[in-house]
């Protein structure tokens, strides 16, 4: 099973359109050279961010409308509530992973600030740290290393309070901002679709059709 992700538009395209327009090239954006990145990491880095839309456009297929949740919870409550939890939670952890230093304890991760290290670019620089805010100020960052990577005695005791809050909405929208990071180190004149275009018989939504047809049976 194949996944893909779409192209949404790309620069050249828009100013075939607009070409009054063509003074907003991106590259005239770029503060680093496209050269500099380690192409060889940018390959595992979007294979492995793949997975995480991947993931997550499922998620949101299957658990992002209460109209889902009813019919989840109808044929199998207990269930579906823990799967529903474990995806989210997977998909923040893994997220959480790119927010990570570009070395720690002497090994080497695979995270965002190992291109702004190769490149000393201010925009991926100011793009990252917008990401950060989110990650922290949501609770992701706590939440993973105090409960989903490491098991905190103090916050899993009830002691010390883990403030989580987010949206559905907005772990999405995350994603895609990551996505737009991506595309500035990989073609700033091409926007790619975070969400994966799954086949059409095994996606969220075949499977929803599913559910309602047993619940109606």
């Amino acid at each position: 099973m194949s996944n893909d992700k779409v192209t949404t538009s790309t620069f050249d395209d828009f100013v075939k359109r607009f070409p009054e327009m063509a003074h907003l090239d991106p590259m005239n954006q770029i503060d680093f050279s496209l050269s500099d990145i380690n192409q060889n990491e940018l390959q595992a880095l979007k294979q492995y961010f793949t997975g995480i839309c991947t993931d997550l456009t499922l998620y949101m297929q299957l658990f992002s409308q209460e109209a889902n949740i009813t019919e989840l919870n109808k044929f199998n409550g207990f269930v579906f509530s823990r799967l529903q939890r474990a995806y989210l939670e997977r998909i923040c952890l893994k997220v959480a992973t790119l927010m990570d230093p570009p070395k720690s304890m002497g090994n080497e991760n695979l995270s965002l600030r190992r291109f702004i290290n190769q490149t000393k670019s201010s925009l991926l620089q100011n793009q990252f740290d917008l990401l950060y805010e989110f990650y922290k100020n949501s609770g992701i960052k706590d939440w993973r290393n105090k409960v989903l990577a490491h098991a905190d005695l103090l916050t899993l005791s009830g002691e010390n309070e883990l403030n989580v809050n987010f949206t559905n909405q907005e772990v999405e929208a995350f994603v895609a901002d990551i996505q737009g990071f991506i595309d500035w180190v990989t073609n700033p004149k091409v926007q790619t679709d975070h969400q994966v275009v799954l086949p059409r018989d095994v996606d969220g939504y075949s499977f929803m059709h599913k559910i309602k047809s047993q619940n109606e049976s």
